[in-house]
């Protein structure tokens, strides 16, 4: 498939694979530590098996693609042709997504661990990636029509409210929970290959959720991120639980992507 660069700025950049159906799905950067430049020109090779084509928003910085290209890039989007749109988008990308919705007509989103704000009042990780925040921006849109899922871990105090927060302006994103998946949540899932059960429901015509839930079930016994994530959780409150599941951690494997973060 060969790419075709829709917009082309310092800061952010838009790259099309058409494909063969009338659907597109549109992916996003994800928070990267020491991000430094565009990644390369890219398409997933699982959504072009099906013939869907991809559209690829792109961020320089960790900046939540809010800065003076942002209404620029919302333009052309909302003038492109892309036919039934879906997106998938992690942490960062998840809140891309819902930023850029209306200008994309998304039609369903999969988004997992997004931000509300990368300022929210309660989540002090990323203030330093963006002094200068704009709120009025970056605010993320009403969306009562939207469609699809919201992953997250419950068990990570900030992703938690930042989806209450989400759900109360786009009420038709059903929550799937990942107890212990980390940030994102999909880190269970991705250390044991799983990452395929996530691209489907996001291919999907109607996302249900069920498909990454019990992926992440089975992922988790051969987890070794997943079981430190539950003694972590367990803590004091719960010594012997938490005994157990490091302990039980200790007997598996690294798996790539699973510890990262965690």
């Amino acid at each position: 498939m060969t790419p075709e660069v829709v917009f082309d700025g310092d800061r952010l950049r838009a790259v099309l694979f058409r494909g063969r159906s009338d659907r597109t799905i549109v992916t996003f950067d994800y928070r990267q530590d020491g991000r430094d430049g565009f990644t390369p020109d890219s398409h997933s090779t699982g959504f072009a098996r099906q013939g869907f084509g991809q559209l690829c928003l792109k961020t320089r910085a960790n900046d939540w693609y809010v800065n003076d290209e942002t209404a620029a890039l919302e333009a052309v989007l909302a003038g492109l042709a892309l036919g039934r749109t879906q997106a998938l988008g992690f942490s960062m990308g998840g809140y891309g997504a819902l930023r850029f919705a209306r200008a994309l007509r998304l039609a369903q989103a999969v988004v997992v661990s997004p931000q509300v704000s990368p300022v929210a009042a309660w989540d002090g990780r990323y203030r330093a990636e963006v002094p200068g925040w704009d709120e009025a921006l970056g605010a993320l849109p009403p969306l009562p029509g939207l469609k699809g899922l919201i992953v997250f871990d419950p068990f990570v105090a900030e992703d938690l409210v930042h989806v209450r927060a989400i759900r109360a302006s786009a009420p038709g994103l059903t929550p799937v929970r990942l107890p212990f998946g980390g940030h994102p949540a999909i880190r269970t899932l991705r250390g044991a290959g799983g990452m395929r059960v996530v691209q489907a429901e996001a291919g999907a015509r109607t996302a249900r959720g069920a498909a990454i839930r019990a992926a992440h079930r089975a992922a988790r016994e051969g987890s070794r991120g997943w079981w430190l994530r539950l003694g972590d959780a367990a803590g004091a409150r719960h010594p012997g639980c938490a005994a157990a599941a490091r302990a039980r951690a200790e007997g598996l494997p690294v798996r790539p992507g699973d510890l990262d973060g965690a």
